[in-house]
């Protein structure tokens, strides 16, 4: 993560044109990636997850890579949709249906998402940009707050 930290980076990721060639690229390589390797392998080396989600609309399955931090058994997504004023379509379709299949570094099986709210969230929202300091200027350029998810696994 120390890579996110640098000036280069941070400079990169404030230009509309490459991340917008970013928005077009990694999610179909770290798909591929992702369910080749059962979750260890990505595109930037990051905690990645493939997350399917029922459509909160149609019913239809729907599969996305998304960043994530690991907590434990968990993993805590943020619905940044890469900093735009919508939240993404999977936290509508999580907060639809709470249960998704995740497969995150050798893990593959169901999992069971709640949206964190007040306290808890305001805990682990500093957790996050600890983890990933994109996630805080995601939240400035969003101009919403973003949807804090945690997914913990069914047994």
């Amino acid at each position: 993560m120390e890579l996110l930290k640098t000036d280069l980076i941070r400079q990169a990721l404030q230009q509309p044109v490459v991340v917008g060639a970013l928005q077009k690229t990694v999610p179909r390589m770290d798909r591929f990636l992702l369910s080749a390797s059962r979750g260890w392998l990505n595109t930037g080396m990051l905690s990645v997850a493939l997350v399917e989600t029922t459509g909160a609309k149609s019913g239809l399955k729907r599969e996305i890579p998304t960043l994530c931090m690991p907590v434990g058994n968990a993993i805590v997504l943020v619905g940044s949709n890469w900093g735009k004023a919508s939240a993404p379509g999977w936290v509508h379709n999580l907060r639809a249906h709470k249960l998704a299949q995740v497969t995150f570094r050798g893990y593959k099986g169901p999992m069971a998402a709640k949206e964190l709210s007040g306290r808890r969230r305001q805990d682990m929202w500093e957790r996050l940009v600890e983890y990933n300091p994109q996630y805080g200027r995601y939240q400035e350029e969003a101009g919403r707050q973003l949807p804090v998810m945690l997914l913990e696994r069914v047994y």
